[in-house]
């Protein structure tokens, strides 16, 4: 490719004046990476021997044997929300609920956490750099830890698992809105504040019109997210059918866990359809 640019007599771009087999720096990169990968195998020590492909086979085919009996109450002291079907409608709540919770107090911070609502002076500078570091510090925390935390003061249950979710959430959404504050369109905010308008005005009149599809848009992410960490959460205490799935797994009754589990893959590709609808009307 360099020779097309001599025999032209024209200038060889920087980037095909080094070699693939001379450029050090790629070179060395591709050395680092594989030294790394080397290293890590080393130190994880991945023993594959004490495998038993049989077994796993056997298993894979009683998670597709699945028992129907856990879709209706087992006792007489059961109730519909007993029955996996019933798990699965609360499971489902349990991150709407938390959703809804994240996005009340997410909003307010996110407009406080916004570069270009937050400058003008020390104090409202130094506000918004309390509450970035606010997001980035519960967003550091998996949700797994907050709801073993949540279980100690709640209880093992559907409110640990709903005000865990609501916490994570409240760093990840209000990062994504703060971000959206700071990417809209700076022009109507000018014209609102030449015309001598206060703060809470410009945000009214100037900053809300831009926010509303991807504050839509964000939540609906959100919300679908939330319902599939609400499933995991209940192998931890959080409520929901996670929890059931985890202790039918415990006892080996693997025809139950497939249903449960086939029940999660329908409930998650449904909510992904309607979110993807939503959002693609959004754009």
């Amino acid at each position: 490719m360099a020779s097309y640019f001599i025999t032209r007599g024209l200038p060889v771009p920087r980037e095909l004046q080094r070699s693939p087999w001379t450029d050090w720096r790629r070179l060395g990169t591709v050395a680092v990476s594989i030294a790394v990968i080397a290293i890590g195998l080393r130190i994880t020590d991945i023993d594959t021997s004490r495998a038993n492909p049989a077994y796993a086979f056997s298993i894979l085919v009683q998670l597709f044997q699945f028992d129907f009996s856990i879709l209706t109450p087992q006792t007489e002291f059961d109730t519909f929300w007993d029955t996996a079907t019933g798990l699965m409608i609360i499971t489902i709540f349990l991150g709407i609920i938390a959703t809804a919770f994240a996005i009340v107090v997410a909003v307010p911070l996110s407009f406080l956490g916004a570069r270009n609502i937050m400058t003008g002076n020390p104090i409202s500078t130094a506000i918004y750099g309390i509450v970035r570091l606010l997001f980035t510090v519960i967003r550091s925390i998996d949700v797994l830890i907050v709801v073993i935390l949540t279980a100690v003061i709640f209880g093992l249950g559907s409110a640990a698992g709903v005000f865990a979710l609501a916490f994570h959430n409240v760093g990840v959404m209000g990062k994504l809105y703060s971000e959206a504050i700071e990417g809209i369109d700076p022009g109507p905010i000018e014209a609102i504040t030449a015309t001598g308008a206060n703060r809470f005005q410009v945000i009214w009149a100037a900053v809300l019109p831009q926010l509303v599809n991807p504050f839509v848009s964000f939540s609906i992410y959100r919300l679908d997210t939330n319902v599939r960490l609400a499933i995991i959460i209940g192998l931890v205490g959080g409520g929901g059918v996670g929890q059931t799935l985890f202790q039918y797994i415990q006892l080996l009754q693997y025809h139950r866990a497939g249903l449960i589990i086939f029940m999660i893959i329908v409930t998650v590709a449904a909510m992904d359809f309607v979110s993807a609808q939503v959002r693609k009307r959004l754009v």
